[in-house]
């Protein structure tokens, strides 16, 4: 074993960028499977984009071992480390970057960096949400597409990391070279130059990590901010059609127009006399009025992500129900029965129980307030 020497490789600056991308990517991956933790998710993406971006400039102006120039990027390097790896237990370890960790640095930064500006494409385009909401009017019947691809790269970056880490794991209690404490304490066991950071990079990498982390500060704790702000406002459907904003919040919520396609809502206006088993006793004056405010804003006409799944699912259907569609079980199969059995719901139907501005038309992540079980 290489007992004898030990080589300051990797500055402060950098290993903090690197576990606050490490911490940074597993909180995003792990809030992506819940919807009313979205804006926590967009925070610690954009701190993981932050660190990805560091990285490529890092490597252009930061001190040696972390520069790209001191990579090894040759396939036969590649080839003989892994030849040497499985043959010598105890062989001797070079500072800086190894072949295989060059290639997996190299890889996972420009993999990260397209996973998270899709997942920005995708926060406007699908949610109408940040500084791409302007893309949702035009694209919004890509959001399926954008999601898929930003899924993928998410999986690929987590089968690459966990590899990564049992590599790591593999050098510190197989190959016994503390490759894990390197990390933490910035020397590795290897025969090489030691770092000298200038100011410079002292000073601007440390401004630069500064200014990820208040943006992203910014991005979770100030209400209606450029990152997160909605394109959707609030709806006064009293103001635009006072009798429909009455007649259909007097005995349950009021339900926006975009969330049914025009078929749905001719169906569920021709039996005024056995509305849900009730006469609702209206004339046809105004029977004819509220449908035609209805079929004039129905998900047709709406570029919102509900909107938009609903029609495509509802398209050769006049169903009505929008707890029985596909795409209302998939966003609430998480939720246990009993809470909607609970005092505070009663019913699935009661969507203002947890989106607080339902009856105003937003059904943003954001907005979901009820969690007890």
């Amino acid at each position: 074993m290489n007992n004898h020497y030990k080589t300051y490789v990797w500055s402060f600056l950098g290993r903090l960028s690197h576990w606050l991308l490490v911490i940074s990517f597993f909180i995003s991956f792990i809030t992506s499977f819940h919807e009313n933790l979205l804006k926590l998710h967009v925070t610690f993406g954009i701190i993981a984009l932050g660190m990805f971006i560091k990285k490529i400039v890092w490597g252009l102006i930061g001190p040696k071992y972390a520069r790209w120039s001191d990579y090894k990027f040759k396939l036969k390097d590649l080839n003989l480390y892994f030849v040497e790896k499985i043959r010598n237990r105890y062989r001797k370890i070079e500072p800086g970057h190894n072949p295989a960790s060059s290639w997996f640095a190299f890889l996972v930064t420009w993999f990260g960096i397209f996973c998270c500006l899709i997942g920005l494409l995708l926060y406007g385009i699908q949610e109408g949400n940040g500084i791409f909401s302007f893309l949702n009017t035009t694209y919004y019947m890509y959001m399926e597409n954008l999601f898929d691809i930003h899924e993928v790269l998410s999986y690929i970056l987590l089968v690459m990391i966990l590899t990564h880490i049992s590599g790591v794991l593999i050098e510190q209690f197989y190959h016994k070279t503390s490759m894990v404490f390197a990390m933490i304490t910035g020397y590795k066991k290897a025969k090489g130059e030691d770092i000298e950071p200038t100011f410079c990079m002292k000073f601007y990498g440390s401004l630069y990590i500064v200014f990820v982390l208040s943006l992203a500060s910014y991005t979770y704790y100030i209400p209606n901010n450029f990152i997160v702000k909605s394109k959707f406002e609030k709806i006064d459907y009293k103001k635009l059609h006072s009798d429909f904003q009455f007649e259909c919040s007097d005995c349950h919520n009021l339900i926006p127009p975009f969330l049914l396609p025009k078929e749905s809502w001719k169906n569920l206006m021709a039996n005024q006399d056995n509305h849900f088993e009730e006469d609702l006793e209206l004339d046809s004056t105004m029977v004819k009025s509220i449908e035609n405010f209805l079929i004039r804003n129905s998900s047709e006409s709406s570029t919102r992500e509900s909107s938009y799944k609903i029609t495509k699912e509802l398209s050769n259907s006049n169903a009505f129900i929008i707890t029985k569609t596909d795409y209302w079980k998939k966003l609430h199969e998480k939720i246990p029965e009993e809470v909607f059995k609970s005092d505070t719901i009663e019913t699935k139907s009661n969507c203002i129980a947890c989106h607080k501005d339902f009856e105003k038309g937003i059904l943003a992540d954001i907005n979901i307030t009820f969690l007890s079980k």
